[in-house]
């Protein structure tokens, strides 16, 4: 027998347990409408990087076949096509992978030296005042960037 040595008990009490919870479920509450603004916001940023990509793809396969490539619009997808034995040949395509986030794609020659028939301004938005929208601008040179979209192409 020991006396006025208890044995130590291990583990928490019930408030303690209780009042975690209630921090933690807390801090989820402030987090959560933070996280789906970032989520939308990925999605607007993905979006516009595949689209860059599409066509920076497109103008490479101009250059190396030495053929215009066509950048053709179809219902919501754009077409990377060329023209092999008289048939349209497509190489690649962009889709937008989020329903909600859509882009201005339009008709578009690029010539075998890179430059196109027309230069692009392309939106790419989501119809949200809570996110920040693209633009993909393409020179008639060829030259592509994405910027803001309301920085405008030049």
């Amino acid at each position: 027998m020991t006396v006025g040595n208890k044995p130590k008990q291990l583990g928490f009490t019930m408030v303690e347990l209780l009042i975690t919870m209630g921090l933690v479920s807390i801090l989820a509450m402030l987090a959560a409408p933070s996280f789906a603004q970032y989520i939308k916001q990925e999605r607007l940023v993905t979006t516009a990087n595949q689209l860059s990509s599409v066509y920076r793809y497109a103008r490479s396969e101009a250059v190396k076949r030495a053929q215009t490539v066509t950048l053709a619009k179809q219902n919501e997808t754009w077409l990377v096509q060329v023209e092999q034995a008289g048939n349209l040949i497509t190489l690649r395509q962009f889709d937008s992978s989020y329903e909600a986030v859509k882009a201005d794609i339009v008709d578009r020659m690029i010539r075998s030296t890179g430059e196109l028939n027309l230069q692009s301004n392309i939106l790419i938005t989501d119809n949200d005042a809570n996110t920040v929208d693209y633009r993909l601008c393409i020179l008639r040179s060829g030259q592509s960037w994405l910027s803001k979209a309301e920085e405008n192409c030049a």
